[in-house]
């Protein structure tokens, strides 16, 4: 049974990963019997947000992002900074506006963001391994930022991203971006979804069903 790394930034698309596109992954990894693990970082969050309002919370709220992807997991969840090379068999990063204010440094820094160095050295290791590695929505800013000094000519969908986020990834410069509904890099044994915020929850399953099922081909490669 191959094993699925899931990066989960927290809980609710504001300010962690997408609810929606991390059932629709584990349902598929699910279907396809893939067993999830997922991995996030003990730290707090960049800010807690009342998805009710629509508006951040008040200053002095505070949440822990392994904490709240807690909340999301399926099973086992662990400190991203614990996971040995041999923890999974590919790499999975859903998305969520959390992925970009948690993960990195992209709400502060816009097009010069950094990402968690933990977080970046976990998509490294993988590369480095030749485990495939998927990502959807805004999780592929951060992929392509984790792999722009490692992993050259890489190719991403752009489909339905905001412009902030194509500048991101196109100042790179080694990137080759693509409009396909799902972009399959298999030089570089990466698999990405266009941005899915607004989409049916029929179209995002099927979606990211496709998505899951390229990365495990990739690893039966």
């Amino acid at each position: 049974m191959y094993r699925a790394g899931v990066i989960l930034s927290g809980c609710g698309n504001e300010d962690g990963t997408s609810i929606e596109e991390a059932i629709m992954t584990f349902l598929a990894l699910d279907s396809l019997g893939v067993e999830t693990l997922c991995l996030s970082l003990d730290k707090e969050q960049f800010e807690v947000f009342d998805h009710l309002a629509g508006r951040a919370m008040q200053m002095g709220q505070k949440r822990n992002i392994l904490v709240e992807s807690a909340r999301l997991s399926p099973g086992r969840i662990k400190d991203i900074e614990d996971t040995a090379e041999d923890d999974f068999d590919l790499l999975i990063l859903p998305g969520g506006k959390g992925v970009l204010k948690n993960l990195s440094t992209f709400m502060d820094e816009k097009i010069e963001f950094r990402v968690n160095s933990s977080v970046q050295n976990t998509i490294r290791q993988a590369y480095s391994d030749g485990k495939p590695i998927g990502a959807t929505s805004t999780a592929i800013v951060v992929l392509a930022k984790a792999l722009g000094s490692v992993s050259p000519n890489l190719k991403v969908s752009v489909a339905g991203q905001s412009q902030s986020v194509r500048a991101a990834i196109e100042k790179f410069g080694v990137y080759y971006s693509c409009e396909e509904e799902i972009c399959i890099d298999r030089d570089n044994h990466v698999v990405t979804a266009p941005h899915l915020s607004g989409k049916s929850l029929n179209s995002m399953k099927d979606t990211i069903e496709v998505l899951v099922k390229k990365l495990v081909e990739l690893v039966e490669r």
